[in-house]
């Protein structure tokens, strides 16, 4: 069944007092991307038509962390009034849109694109007004209770004006909804603020509505909020247990997924193997058969087939590793290209360069890509040719231009370019002095007598 045209709203105006923090509750990181992100990349991957936020808190950073296109409307609530005066404030937005709504908070970034088809689905399918997302929890959760005369939803009923009895009931509300906004807009009109809050809530329209229905999960962890540092740490492992699952049925070796760190947003093509401790961070893209070793650090690159990287190596942003090839224990790279079948093994940083094929750079080699601005803005670049050799111990001294072929003898500095299949040596000559250290010493000892 298809759902056709739908709107959401995200009520992302809440304060978050109890995260402490200066930035808004909804752009705390989960798994490498604001909580809010999660929810939006969701819905764009249903085709949502239409986009509104509701902000407040931070509103500011909020809009400049997440706008993306048209598709998206940001609206203030100047007033924390509550969920149902939030809601209210989308009207002249949704009041003609032709299809249904979903409500969702901005803080519950677990949820999936298959649970949002599901209760668009039920919604369509049994044509209410209504449908609240349920789910029969622990009793100490302070969620709102759905109280039913006859099996139907009569009310929604928070948990702060609960009776005792009422809160025995294990149903509770997840704050996850689906409404047609034409009678969603006029029961909003008569709601009251007559509660332990004195807020305008949104579940008291169930009570206004003809056809309301519950949508019950099985797992409501999608849809936990989060509103303190505990649970977000709570949610952060939770999200990236799925990740890593994800990955791991898609053909990925997870070595030891409790101690593998991958970002929502990162791919992984098959037969890769990540062993403990890696990081993979941003747009960071592996490609299949690449062999990502212990304590590795990945961000914002490109990895291609049948690489290695690691022990305790770091791509910083846009470095890119091609076929074949390696980086080695204690070797950064930085905006940085290493060619096909080309290898920096160990103690090497290789920033703003761009190297070929069959290239061997040898330990300790380090590009010196910025002066300070003295003499050149921002950082220089060093372009290495195919079939190149870098002795160890050599520093290239940017902006540089080493040509196929050329082979840099260990300890050099290299200050100029060099022609193809030139020979480069670059330090200054050794001096030997036979016994000379003999004479030294006896010199020595006669000044402590």
């Amino acid at each position: 069944m298809k759902f056709g045209k739908f709107g959401a709203m995200i009520l992302a105006a809440g304060l978050g007092t109890r995260m402490k923090s200066d930035l808004p509750k909804v752009l705390h990181p989960i798994c490498g991307q604001p909580m809010l992100t999660h929810i939006i990349d969701q819905l764009l991957s249903l085709g949502v038509d239409k986009i509104v936020i509701i902000v407040s808190h931070g509103k500011e950073k909020v809009i400049q962390a997440i706008s993306r296109d048209d598709k998206f409307v940001f609206i203030d609530q100047k007033k924390p009034l509550g969920t149902g005066h939030a809601v209210r404030q989308t009207e002249k937005i949704f009041k003609n849109f032709k299809g249904p709504v979903l409500i969702l908070s901005g803080d519950a970034p677990a949820i999936t694109k298959h649970t949002l088809q599901a209760i668009l689905r039920a919604h369509q399918a049994t044509k209410a007004d209504l449908t609240c997302a349920t789910a029969d929890l622990p009793l100490s959760t302070p969620y709102g209770r759905i109280i039913r005369k006859n099996n139907k939803i009569q009310e929604i009923k928070e948990a702060l004006d609960c009776s005792k009895n009422e809160l025995q009931i294990p149903e509770m509300n997840l704050g996850l909804y689906c409404a047609n906004p034409h009678t969603l807009f006029s029961a909003l009109q008569k709601i009251k603020n007559k509660n332990a809050k004195k807020e305008y809530y949104l579940t008291d329209i169930v009570q206004l509505i003809n056809f309301s229905q519950a949508f019950k999960l099985e797992d409501a962890r999608e849809t936990l909020g989060i509103n303190n540092r505990v649970e977000l740490a709570k949610m952060n492992q939770y999200m990236q247990h799925k990740i890593n699952e994800k990955w791991m049925l898609r053909g990925v070796t997870l070595v030891d997924p409790n101690t593998t760190y991958i970002d929502a947003s990162v791919k992984i093509g098959k037969d890769t193997v990540i062993e403990p401790g890696c990081h993979l961070k941003g747009k960071t893209w592996i490609g299949s058969g690449v062999m990502l070793k212990a304590g590795t650090i990945i961000e914002d690159s490109r990895v291609e087939t049948q690489a290695t990287v690691g022990p305790y190596a770091r791509l910083r942003p846009k470095s890119h590793v091609k076929k074949g090839a390696r980086v080695g224990n204690f070797v950064e790279l930085k905006n940085t290209t290493l060619g096909e079948n080309s290898k920096a093994n160990h103690l090497t940083y290789l920033g703003d360069a761009v190297i070929g094929k069959n290239v061997n750079i040898g330990c300790g080699v380090i590009t010196c890509n910025y002066d300070g601005n003295l003499t050149y803005q921002g950082k220089a670049k060093t372009v290495i040719g195919d079939n190149c050799f870098i002795g160890s111990d050599c520093q290239l001294i940017a902006p540089l231009r080493l040509q196929k072929g050329t082979f840099v003898a260990s300890g050099s500095s290299v200050t100029n370019d060099a022609p193809k299949d030139s020979l480069v040596i670059a330090r200054a000559k050794q001096i030997t002095k036979k016994g000379y250290m003999k004479k030294m010493w006896v010199r020595a000892k006669k000044r402590k007598k």
